[in-house]
């Protein structure tokens, strides 16, 4: 079976930087790009090429989303913001 090509199903400008995308493979990159540019329409085919476990597991593993990003995920999907990594500060407390 032939995979979507990703960047037929959302708009151009998502993945300007990019030759070929496996949506299998590159999924990571995929879902956080989606998330952090996408519009209504693209967020929507995201939601139907993806299981909301793999959109969560990204929420919840990538540090690259911007912060804004993964707060507005993060509610959306009731996630702890304790348990998404790019709302973490990027420098260490002192005891």
């Amino acid at each position: 079976m032939k995979r979507p090509d990703v960047k037929s199903l959302f708009r151009a400008s998502l993945f300007w930087d990019a030759d070929q995308i496996d949506p299998v493979v590159h999924a990571p990159y995929v879902i956080g790009r989606v998330l952090d540019y996408g519009d209504k329409e693209d967020v929507r085919r995201l939601m139907e090429m993806y299981a909301r476990e793999d959109i969560v597991a990204v929420i919840k593993t990538k540090k690259g989303l911007f912060p804004k990003t993964g707060k507005y995920w993060a509610v959306k999907f009731s996630i702890p913001l304790s348990e998404v990594p790019c709302l973490n500060k990027y420098y260490h407390k002192k005891p």
